[in-house]
């Protein structure tokens, strides 16, 4: 595996921190910024919390399932949760480590990088199995055909740019494609179907779009979903004191998440109903129920929250000093995750 190391994290960690308060103050719950990990949680008694907000990154159909829990958890248990989208995967991991958002869903490199400068966040469960794959012009029909070309990526911490880059430092060293940022992966489908860039990482989704509407013009070069299963890339992850003050909240959300995920086993008609009402603008609706059944079909949303202690230590290898670089030191397995919310969740729901 060779190694990409991510530049001036440390800067842009602080830039990030500075950017996300400055854009959050009146959305986001103040949680505390530091934490050590929490007890096993049980359920949330009334002096909890039951009022923050969750931050994501470009919203799409794998962001659905995780829209429906807080939703669930707003209309059923009386929570008031508020989301909010940010640009890039630094932001949010940046603005959940400030206490900004009691909880982020994004990149798990850059939960790692923050974590490696000083952050206390856990992840608590899987928001999506790997999903990603790299689509190019048909005329670009290997890794070295991506020199030169303009290929798109979400952000430089994003964890589909860390695939990238390991996918050519691995298969065509010395390859150096002009990298352009368009947040978003069906807005860098848009930018790809109007020949503004030639290749770029897309979420299954969107690879599907590009299959049924443009397979005479893109096509899959890679696919990181196969060549990296183990590979944990999007988790939802909290701020650590806000953890170890509100276990119950951060149980009850894992609790949630699970739920829906269950209810979308084996029912694609269920996960398209969710990505229409709770990410329209995001989704093709003349290719959205094929992108559901495929979600459905490969199991993207586990129904036991998908982190494992294998797979996380699979993680915390790729995007570590021997791997990508994404850190510069190994990272302890018990600073990046709290597995006690998902297994008391998993013990009250079975499975």
């Amino acid at each position: 595996m060779h190694r990409y190391r991510s530049t001036r994290w440390a800067a842009l960690f602080a830039v990030a921190v500075f950017a996300v308060g400055a854009c959050s103050s009146s959305a986001a719950s103040q949680a505390p910024a530091t934490a050590a990990p929490t007890a096993a949680p049980t359920a949330a008694p009334p002096a909890e919390s039951t009022d923050f907000t969750v931050a994501f990154t470009s919203v799409g159909l794998s962001s659905s399932p995780f829209l429906a829990a807080i939703d669930k958890l707003n209309n059923e248990m009386g929570y008031n949760i508020t989301t909010q989208e940010l640009a890039e995967s630094e932001l949010v991991t940046a603005g959940v480590a400030a206490g900004d958002f009691a909880f982020g869903s994004g990149a798990n490199n850059a939960t790692l990088a923050a974590i490696e400068n000083g952050a206390s966040l856990r992840s608590v469960v899987a928001r999506v199995q790997n999903e990603w794959t790299l689509y190019a012009r048909t005329e670009i029909t290997d890794c070295a055909g991506l020199d030169g070309v303009k290929l798109a990526i979400h952000s430089p911490g994003a964890v589909s740019t860390a695939m990238v880059k390991n996918y050519i430092d691995t298969v065509c060293p010395g390859t150096e494609p002009e990298y352009v940022v368009i947040e978003g992966s069906n807005n860098r489908v848009t930018a790809l179907l109007a020949d503004q860039i030639d290749a770029s990482p897309v979420e299954l989704s969107d690879a599907i779009n590009l299959d049924l509407t443009a397979a005479d013009r893109f096509h899959q070069i890679a696919s990181f979903a196969n060549d990296l299963p183990d590979l944990q890339t999007t988790s939802i992850y909290a701020n650590g004191d806000f953890a170890a003050a509100n276990p119950g909240s951060v149980a009850a959300l894992v609790k949630a998440v699970l739920e829906i995920n269950r209810e979308i086993e084996n029912d694609p008609a269920r996960l398209q109903a969710i990505a229409e009402q709770f990410v329209p603008a995001a989704i093709n609706p003349e290719t959205i129920g094929a992108a559901a059944a495929k979600y459905v079909e490969l199991g993207m949303f586990p129904t036991d929250g998908g982190l494992t202690e294998a797979n996380i230590q699979y993680t915390l290898d790729f995007f570590g000093p021997d791997g990508t670089g994404s850190t510069t030191v190994a990272i302890p397995m018990d600073q990046f995750a709290d597995l006690s919310y998902l297994q008391a969740a998993l013990s009250e729901l079975g499975g």
